[in-house]
């Protein structure tokens, strides 16, 4: 949907910047620079607030689009939830989905067109069609709240049963029996360092010598997505030896290469893959 007459535009300006993004109008037949953003959202907020608040409205009947709904959500949402980037990108991700619903007034969207939003998406997981769900009722949220609308279909969407494409199965004891007879070959104790400590890949790939407490004989993850993933993990007599040989390296971090320098994403998945 094109913006009316005198609505302004977002201009994305060049070179490095704090604030790249400009909002501005005509006035007198000349364009003035209205105000500067960090983010395109942000811009795009103001621009909402400011045509408003002189009387102007993307829609005629001064209806807000589902586009203009989501540009005024997320900054007030990032302020007052504190939410971590990786949640931001989740957002972003999502909302490129709604394709279909940007240029609708808010009003007007019914539970057809959130099921369309979904249906469009048979190809992807069931992870990616719950995080459209939970922002579409975010936003809807939001929009009863400052009246946009009085209607939520959000609750009737459906997006299926989730159904994992490669489900975790867990190692036999015969197989870990074979890698403990195997445990003098390269890497192979990376692998039972996992099994036994059940961290993940990219933990064990981060942990740091400082977060081993080589006394008490424990794991200490201080880094992860999630406040939970934060933990004490206690070392098994077993697995006990294997950290110590890997601890006397040169390094700061557990996994190190014979220089001293941490194995990469690449470097550990090859070498998981290679003892699998």
């Amino acid at each position: 949907m094109k913006n009316p007459n005198g609505y302004g535009c977002i201009k994305l300006l060049s070179g490095s910047r704090r604030r790249p993004y400009c909002f501005v109008v005509s006035q007198q037949g000349k364009q003035k620079v209205i105000g500067y953003f960090a983010t395109k959202l942000e811009a795009m907020a103001y621009q909402v607030d400011y045509n408003q608040s002189h009387g102007l409205h993307r829609l005629s009947d001064n209806k807000i689009t589902f586009a203009e709904l989501y540009a005024r959500w997320l900054p007030k949402h990032i302020e007052y939830s504190s939410v971590s980037d990786s949640t931001i990108h989740g957002y972003e991700s999502a909302y490129k989905h709604c394709r279909l619903l940007y240029d609708l007034p808010v009003s007007d969207i019914k539970y057809s067109h959130l099921q369309t939003v979904i249906d469009g998406m048979n190809r992807l997981s069931y992870a990616s069609k719950k995080k459209v769900r939970n922002l579409l009722s975010l936003l809807f949220a939001y929009a009863r709240k400052m009246e946009y609308t009085f209607h939520d279909f959000t609750g009737l969407i459906r997006i299926g049963k989730n159904k994992p494409v490669n489900p975790h199965q867990a190692m036999s004891k015969q197989a870990i029996n074979r890698l403990w007879k195997l445990v003098d070959k390269a890497d192979v104790d990376i692998v039972l360092i996992l099994i036994y400590t059940g961290m993940r890949t990219c933990e064990l790939r981060n942990l740091k010598k400082t977060d081993i407490n080589r006394r008490q004989k424990y794991i200490r993850i201080t880094k992860s997505k999630t406040e939970a993933g934060k933990r004490i993990i206690p070392i098994a007599s077993k697995i006990w030896p294997l950290v110590e040989a890997r601890y006397s390296l040169q390094g700061d971090f557990l996994l190190c290469d014979e220089s001293g320098d941490p194995y990469g994403y690449s470097r550990l998945s090859l070498a998981c893959l290679a003892v699998s």
